[in-house]
């Protein structure tokens, strides 16, 4: 094996904290919990070198989710001294000689569990499981992982979002009354306190959007209540229309600018995008706006990770165009500014997107605050606030794969529903308020939001998936209700805070899965 150097990279306070308690923690199996761009890779890394270092291990395997990943976490280790076969197959079953260890894929894994079975009954073998939500990917990946990881003789399960188990427990992962539990946990308000990670604006904009859909003509604000389905189409519509999205892109551009100009000079943009037709029209907007050539990296496309390591590299490049490309891990620290152009409304993806743009920065004047500019659609001005009152929380329930698969779209077609007119203007800044002032007290002060506020908006939401659950599942609000109550304890009218939130946590799941409620 190739000699290991001796580890000098600096740890952050919380990677030391994560240190000493895999030292001291008692099973094969430890999951650490930490914001998006926290430092969760150098965390990992610093117990891989104290694994071979003391021999308790011979050998690393890292399990990502996607292939590009495996270059940025080999590229990361390789810069303290430890060598990962990135391009590790399925023939060569185990890396050379000369390597410390390889990244490989969930999906490679579940290809052929037992060659890595054998593999780790042979060597001793540490694991690093990187965002393992993903073993929720397809049926039997679960089971595969199981068999294929059982003799590792560590695992380490990194998770930078929240997830949730369903009725088929994600392997490895520890569960108290069915929920499942970090052995550590960093958040986003530690990272901001800490100066980990950037505080982060939302600027939300309302519109006045009509569209055509089942043979109606509709129009509506954002303001406006409506059933779950009209409110994806109202959102689409707007995504969908260059009088909506073209007055956003020229603001978020003018952001960017001052940026640019005033702050960092290399700063640089993304609009996260539907699908592949939109993410080029999208583009072709940028250029009509902003005289610049924006970046555009698709999932089906080969070279789309090169085009994110360029864009990353080209500081000259001020704006990059993709579809769910970035919404997990993908590091681009000089990411500023972005636009949220993408119909998914799920709280994961939300919460990926929002991780691309809270890397702190060495040597650039703080608070370093990121924007990202949003359409006022009540369940994303939702999670943006959660996030704007950010506090540690448990692990939630993870997002089915379909839907991660199919990015939440609405799929409907050309003849149930056609966007007509959208017409943008700047509703609100959420998050402002924390980050004015001089000083890290001014970033990390308490939000400013009442708990009737509070309830308010959860209640809200509340309303929206009582709504659409109660349309596409043919059960009536009564039922629901009644089952919502013998759950929670409580009447919606009644419910505190935490009840309000463990009623959303029930219908989202009833609405992914399917109602499961006896009544």
């Amino acid at each position: 094996m190739k000699t290991l150097p001796a580890w000098t990279a600096p740890l952050r306070d919380w990677q030391g904290r994560a240190l000493s308690a895999v030292r001291t923690h008692q099973t094969k199996d430890f999951l650490a919990m930490a914001t998006p761009a926290a430092g969760k890779t150098r965390f990992a890394l610093r117990v891989v070198h104290e694994y071979l270092a003391k021999q308790a291990a011979v050998r690393v395997l890292v399990v990502c989710p996607t292939n590009h990943l495996r270059t940025q976490w080999s590229d990361a280790a390789g810069k303290i001294g430890l060598q990962l076969d990135p391009a590790l197959t399925n023939e060569q079953a185990a890396e050379a000689p000369d390597y410390h260890g390889a990244v490989v894929t969930y999906q490679q894994v579940c290809l052929a569990p037992e060659i890595f079975q054998r593999v780790c009954q042979s060597k001793k073998t540490l694991l690093i499981f990187d965002e393992l939500h993903h073993a929720g990917d397809g049926k039997n990946w679960g089971k595969a992982l199981r068999s294929a990881f059982e003799p590792a003789v560590f695992r380490l399960i990194l998770s930078g979002t929240p997830f949730r188990s369903d009725n088929n427990p994600i392997p490895f992962i520890q569960y108290e009354q069915g929920e499942s539990r970090a052995n550590f946990a960093y958040g986003y308000t530690d990272a901001i306190r800490d100066s980990v990670c950037r505080p982060i604006v939302f600027p939300s904009y309302e519109g006045e959007l009509s569209w055509l859909s089942e043979g109606r003509e509709h129009h509506a604000t954002f303001e406006d209540g409506l059933k779950f389905n009209r409110q994806r189409e109202r959102l689409k519509t707007a995504l969908l229309q260059d009088t909506w999205l073209g007055p956003v892109i020229t603001d978020a551009h003018a952001q960017l600018t001052r940026l640019r100009k005033e702050e960092q000079p290399d700063a640089g943009g993304l609009i996260v995008c539907m699908d592949q037709d939109h993410a080029r029209w999208v583009a072709d907007l940028v250029a009509r706006i902003t005289g610049t050539t924006a970046e555009v990296a698709v999932s089906d496309d080969p070279a789309a990770s090169r085009t994110i390591e360029e864009f990353a590299d080209h500081k000259k490049q001020q704006w990059l165009v993709a579809v769910n490309m970035v919404s997990e891990g993908v590091d681009i620290p000089r990411l500023r500014v972005g636009v949220y152009g993408t119909n998914v409304i799920t709280e994961m993806y939300f919460r990926q997107v929002v991780g691309r743009f809270v890397r702190m920065q060495e040597g650039l004047p703080k608070p370093q605050r990121a924007w990202l500019y949003l359409p006022k659609d009540p369940v994303l001005v939702h999670y943006a606030k959660q996030i704007k009152a950010e506090r540690d929380h448990v692990l939630e329930d993870i997002m089915p794969a379909g839907q991660r698969d199919l990015f939440g779209r609405v799929t409907v077609s050309t003849n149930e529903y056609m966007p007509l007119m959208a017409v943008a203007r700047m509703d609100s800044l959420i998050g402002e308020d924390e980050a004015k002032g001089e000083g890290d007290a001014a970033i990390i002060a308490e939000p400013a939001v009442s708990l009737h506020q509070q309830k308010e908006d959860l209640r809200d939401l509340h309303r929206l998936l009582v709504t659409s659950l109660a349309r596409t599942s043919g059960i009536d609000h009564r039922r629901l209700n009644a089952e919502l109550i013998a759950r929670t304890g409580s009447r919606v009218d009644q419910a505190t805070v935490e009840q309000l939130k463990k009623r959303i946590q029930l219908l989202e799941r009833w609405k992914e899965r399917g109602y499961d409620g006896k009544r």
